[in-house]
Order: C-alpha cells, then sequence, then structure tokens
C-alpha cells in the first residue's frame, strides 16, 4: 500500500466498550446429492465433526412436538364474555418462501398471536451433520439479540419427524431484489433507493456484523439474497447456518462439549459459502485464520454491487470457476467504467475510495472491524474524508468553506462580495486588453 493510501483512512477516535439466483458451494452440492450421506461426504471429506464421534446411524428418532394453538376465542353473549377453546393447530403453513439443500423456509400464520410467521424446517431429518448443523443455527441465532437480525420465537418436531424452528417473519424484499430493479433501470426504485438511501441498507449490514463479530461469529456467507430489507427500511441480515467460531474467542452459549459447534466447524481447505460474495482467504479455504474482516469483505462487495449495479465478480461455469474468479479478481481502479451506469449518476469519488479500501485482497490492508468501516462511511458520508486525489481535495475544501460560511455569515457575505467585486474587475479588464 502506498503511503497515500495508508493515510486515507486514519484510524478511528477510541469508543466505548448479486442476482437473487446466487447459491453457496454447500448448498449447491447439497442439493445435487440430498440424501446420499453426510455433509462430510458432500463436499469430499473437506468439513468433519471435530473431536465428535457421532455417526450418521446414531441419529435418534425425533419425537413430533405438537403446537396446540391455547388462546381461546373470546365472544359476546348478551352482557357477558365466552370463552370458545379453538381446535387449531398454533401454526399454520401458508406458501413456501425459499427453498436450499438442507431446509426450506414457509410462511405460516401463529393462531396464538395472530401474525404471520417464518418457520425454517430441515430436509434431512435422517442425516446427523445436518442436524447438528440445523441445531447450531438455531443456538447461534438464538444467542444473537440485535436489531439487524431476525430472532428465533420458537423451536420444534414436525409431524414428519424433522425439526425446525420459528423467526420472524420480515414483510419486505430481498436486497437481490431491489439490485435487479435498479438494475433494469426501474425509476420508482431509483427514486427510493438514492445512493444515501443505498448508504443507510449497508450500514444497517455493518451494524449486524459488528454485533456478531463481538460474539466471536463470523457469518460467512453475507450476499444480497440474505438481506432482507423491510417495509419500513429496517434491514435483516439471514441465514447464519454456515456460522464460523472465531479461534480463541469466547463461546456465547452452551458447555463448551466438543459437538457443541461441530456443524460449523470445518477443516482447512474447505470452501464454503458464496463464490461471488466471498474474501479471497474464504476463497482459498484458510479456514482457521478467517475472522471479522472475511465477511467485511463480503460485505463490500455487496456495497459494490449497490453502488454500482454490476457483479464484482464474473461467473464461471462452475463453482470453482467462480472460486478462482473470485480469488484472482484485480482491484478496480477509480476510474474503472463500472462506477459508472446508464440508469443512473456515477459513483461519487469519495466512496468509489472507501469501497477499494473495503476490497483489498490483503486483509491487514482493510478496515480492521466494522465499527472502524461504519466511522469511515460517516466519514464520508459528512464530507469529512481523507484527501486522496484532485477530485477529493476540491469537495473536501468545499464543504469546509460551507462550513466556514454557515459559523460566520456576515464575513462570509463580505468575502463573497469581495470575490464578486475581483472577478468583475478582472473580467473588466480582459475585455478592455482584448478590445485593444
Amino acid at each position: 500500500m502506498s503511503q497515500r493510501e495508508t493515510a486515507a483512512y486514519p484510524p478511528r477516535p477510541s469508543s466505548a466498550p448479486r442476482p437473487a439466483a446466487a447459491a453457496s458451494v454447500a448448498d449447491t452440492m447439497m442439493a445435487d446429492r440430498a440424501g446420499t450421506g453426510s455433509v462430510a461426504d458432500t463436499i469430499g471429506a473437506a468439513t468433519q465433526l471435530q473431536g465428535s464421534s457421532v455417526s450418521a446411524s446414531s441419529t435418534p428418532t425425533l419425537a413430533p412436538t405438537t403446537r396446540p394453538s391455547v388462546l381461546p376465542e373470546v365472544r359476546s353473549e348478551g352482557d357477558g364474555l365466552v370463552l370458545v377453546p379453538r381446535d387449531k393447530t398454533r401454526y399454520e403453513k401458508l406458501s413456501t418462501l425459499g427453498r436450499g439443500g438442507m431446509g426450506e423456509v414457509k410462511l405460516a400464520s401463529d393462531h396464538d398471536i395472530d401474525r404471520k410467521v417464518a418457520i425454517k424446517r430441515l430436509l434431512q431429518p435422517d442425516n446427523t451433520h445436518a442436524v447438528a448443523r440445523f441445531v447450531d443455527e438455531v443456538r447461534t441465532v438464538g444467542s444473537l439479540e440485535h436489531p439487524n437480525i431476525v430472532p428465533i420465537h420458537d423451536v420444534g418436531v414436525d409431524d414428519d419427524g424433522a425439526l425446525f424452528f420459528v423467526m420472524k417473519y420480515v414483510e419486505g424484499e430481498t436486497l437481490a431484489s431491489i439490485i435487479e430493479r435498479l438494475r433494469d433501470g426501474d425509476a420508482e426504485y431509483h427514486a427510493k433507493y438514492t445512493f444515501e438511501r443505498r448508504l443507510d441498507l449497508f450500514a444497517g449490514l455493518l451494524r449486524a456484523l459488528q454485533y456478531a463479530h463481538s460474539r466471536g461469529l463470523v457469518h460467512r456467507d453475507v450476499k444480497p439474497d440474505n438481506l432482507m430489507v423491510g417495509a419500513y427500511g429496517e434491514v435483516i441480515l439471514m441465514d447464519w447456518g454456515i456460522t464460523h467460531q472465531v479461534r480463541g474467542e469466547h463461546r456465547p452459549y452452551g458447555s463448551g462439549d466438543a459437538t457443541e459447534r461441530a456443524a460449523g466447524e470445518t477443516m482447512d481447505g474447505a470452501v464454503i459459502g458464496t463464490p461471488l460474495y466471498m474474501s479471497p482467504e474464504q476463497a482459498k479455504g484458510d479456514v482457521q485464520s478467517l475472522d471479522g474482516r472475511s465477511d467485511l469483505y463480503s460485505a463490500f462487495v455487496v456495497l459494490w454491487e449497490l453502488l454500482t449495479l454490476r457483479p464484482y465478480v464474473t461467473e464461471g461455469e462452475t463453482g470453482m470457476e467462480t472460486v478462482l474468479a473470485a480469488l484472482h479478481r484485480t482491484l478496480p481502479s477509480i476510474a474503472d467504467d463500472a462506477f459508472d451506469h446508464p440508469h443512473q449518476p456515477s459513483v461519487a469519488v469519495e466512496l468509489r475510495h472507501y469501497l477499494r479500501h473495503g476490497l483489498r485482497h490483503d486483509k491487514a490492508e482493510r478496515f480492521g472491524d466494522a465499527e472502524e468501516a461504519l466511522f469511515q462511511l460517516e466519514q464520508v458520508r459528512a464530507g469529512d474524508f481523507a484527501v486522496q486525489c484532485p477530485v477529493t481535495f476540491m469537495k473536501r475544501n468545499n464543504t469546509r468553506m460551507g462550513r466556514f460560511m454557515d459559523r460566520h455569515p456576515v464575513g462570509s457575505l463580505w468575502l463573497a462580495g469581495s470575490t464578486a467585486a475581483m472577478f468583475l474587475f478582472g473580467l473588466a479588464g480582459w475585455v478592455a486588453f482584448a478590445a485593444s
């Protein structure tokens, strides 16, 4: 990194304590071989239980946990009220929201609380490793209480013996859908999702990652399909099924049993995630060195696509070709043509520098953590970005001049008048010179 680039993002002040069709490598391969073996077999023995002797044949039969509706119907009868028991199950499935290699998500009605919920159901109840990963996801999400992370309401076993958990249903659309509408030139979406609004969405993603990383958890599958944007602008990071526990971090739940996070642990060489959005270290299968900076790289790939409306990585014919494309993607220049799209204004130069900083291949040269990325984002939005080129020099000085004029309106009027007089005097002199 050059000296100029090193100084581009000074340390923050100390503070208190792609397209919708994108699929992960793990989901694609498991969908191709569903029911043929364990997750470890599916990905070529790259994934295994650490310190566990559990075998697929030891998977217990899980008894269904019927969820009857317990709240009665309240009716008016004469001058009094009558409580009438309801012969209904609590959760009534309405439609399918999504389906992957290991699970499906359905929209359901919760008859007790009278609300819509989302139910994620395991599709491989006889697969020990799939069950372990599902349990891990439940406990991971259950341990994370944050406005930008979907909460879990309930867990159980359905009549088919499959595990399920109930979570908040976010009424809205995925970020992948929003990007697609923007890419197609939808005027309504461009009016709604200005660059400023898009940065608001990105900030919500950073806050979710900031919290998860503080708990020692790396999401490993940050992509537009896993980001829901609610009807009121809320941003929710979904699908924590391949979360990785950073080595040496305090485990946020459980007793520390060797099999507790078994499904989330992978050996070096295992490539798990979505190739279009994974960091170079994740694409290399360097599992042991994964930390929050890997998620941040993926987040900046999402931001690239959100701002430029173009994919950051060229998708190959196979998953491995896409992995290699992600691994060898060169850092775009400030003058890259991708920053200009026919359906919108050019991406601001200061945002181009911000993107480049978050997309560096060497993780030591990226933002140190989500808090730093958030701080620098606010600096950029406030016009206090570092000078990195002639354009950023002029734009920052204009911002500072504007603030000076706000603080000193009388002096600013005198300065503006003097400047106008000098301009007119110079113009008159030039006209006189040209006429002579």
